[in-house]
């Protein structure tokens, strides 16, 4: 008797973790601003003290999958979740740390929670995009970050937040096409991928003929490499950035032509 009372005790476990799970499972979804109305399930007003922001590229040739992460900070920070979403483009699983529901095939988020190594740190959930044939001129990508006391309570201890709007650009082949016959700017778009190990692709258009450098920083400003230094006339021109021998982290590459400079930011993650 003692037996079945043991099995009959952890078949109603069982099937309450299941339950629960699968609650928990749909809960997770529709909380980008796209989709939802934020992690409610946990408290309605959101907490604009929990920091929550999209990093990757800007532009994308149609077809081509950026590679992007949302970062978090703030909160209670002991542990996070987080969903990220695409009105037109495809979300794009890159880890085990992610999935994608089949009620919401737009969206992405978390597999488990995350934890803060300290609750003054940042986390981060990778992720991918990828710019469809029927995406528009500009998409948007669409955050939210969730940032709990871990205990398995969702209650209004745990806070969240929308991260501001992310634009995408999505190019075609006429748009490089008329770039590069018509120059209209100088314009430094942002490398390709990012993050990167260990090479990436670093482009740029021109409008006139100039004296043009573009050099690589570190995060304390130390110049790491000059990749060109030369006079170049107006067009679109690439090189490679190969960081072989680097280390992981932030760097920043600078692109001086004539009177234009701007300075962009990317990721070494090997």
């Amino acid at each position: 008797m003692k037996v079945n009372y043991i099995s009959a005790f952890l078949f109603l476990t069982f099937i309450t973790i299941v339950v629960i799970a699968n609650v928990n499972e749909t809960d997770l979804i529709n909380c980008t601003e796209l989709n939802g109305h934020g992690c409610v399930c946990h408290t309605v007003d959101r907490d604009t003290l929990v920091k929550v922001w999209v990093e990757g590229p800007e532009s994308l040739y149609v077809g081509q999958t950026g590679y992007y992460k949302m970062f978090m900070a703030g909160g209670p920070a002991e542990a996070g979740g987080y969903n990220v979403a695409g009105r037109f483009g495809e979300m794009v699983l890159v880890d085990t740390f992610s999935f994608q529901h089949p009620l919401s095939m737009n969206e992405l988020t978390q597999a488990f929670s995350l934890p803060f190594p300290t609750t003054h740190d940042t986390i981060y959930w990778a992720f991918g995009y990828k710019a469809d044939e029927t995406s528009p001129e500009w998409d948007t990508i669409y955050s939210c970050g969730l940032s709990l006391v871990w205990d398995s309570i969702p209650d209004f201890h745990d806070r969240w937040n929308f991260g501001p709007k992310f634009p995408v650009k999505i190019l075609t082949v006429t748009d490089v096409d008329e770039k590069l016959s018509h120059p209209s700017d100088f314009v430094l778009y942002q490398n390709y991928p990012n993050p990167f190990n260990p090479s990436t692709k670093i482009s740029w258009q021109s409008t006139v003929g100039s004296w043009q450098s573009l050099k690589i920083y570190d995060v304390l400003g130390n110049e790491v490499q000059t990749l060109f230094n030369e006079n170049k006339s107006a067009g679109k021109y690439e090189v490679t950035f190969d960081a072989s021998g680097l280390p992981s982290g932030i760097y920043f590459y600078k692109l001086q032509a004539g009177n234009f400079t701007e300075t962009k930011k990317m990721l070494l993650l090997k």
